[in-house]
């Protein structure tokens, strides 16, 4: 069954953002910074302490990763699909060729968090994120252990 939407359907909303990073250590630094104040911004309450202690280590870990193979300045992309509670982080190094598929940057990692509240009996219920992501190269899988064990 496919479910078409009507024009007045209002789209969901999106939030995206962009953020230049420096090269180096000062990159991986700023990271957690950017998240959780993107996270706020964006209205997402008590859910963003939570999702930006999962996804800022992603990120610096990838920032860290790009950072020692090449110099040069990153981008951060974040969006937050609210409807379907689902975050992507994008880790970006600037350039390209004007009008060809790299002209936004050629991808250096991608993450992707869902997250949401899962009912307790008697309780408000807790909060969870799952976490998927990308590695531009070959490397040591992430086990559990990066995901706080969960």
């Amino acid at each position: 069954m496919t479910v078409v939407p009507t024009q007045e359907t209002p789209r969901p909303a999106l939030h995206s953002g962009r953020w230049p990073l420096p090269s180096g250590r000062a990159a991986v630094a700023g990271v957690r910074g950017i998240v959780q104040g993107a996270l706020r911004v964006w209205g997402l309450g008590p859910a963003s302490a939570s999702l930006t202690d999962r996804l800022a280590p992603l990120i610096q870990d990838a920032v860290a990763r790009a950072g020692a193979s090449r110099s040069g300045s990153l981008v951060l992309r974040l969006e937050l699909h609210e409807p379907v509670r689902l975050l992507l982080g994008e880790i970006l190094r600037p350039g390209g060729e004007v009008g060809g598929e790299t002209e936004r940057g050629r991808n250096v990692a991608a993450i992707a968090v869902t997250y949401g509240r899962r009912p307790v009996r008697g309780d408000a219920g807790a909060w969870y994120a799952h976490a998927f992501v990308w590695p531009p190269a070959p490397g040591p899988a992430l086990g559990a252990e990066a995901f706080g064990g969960r």
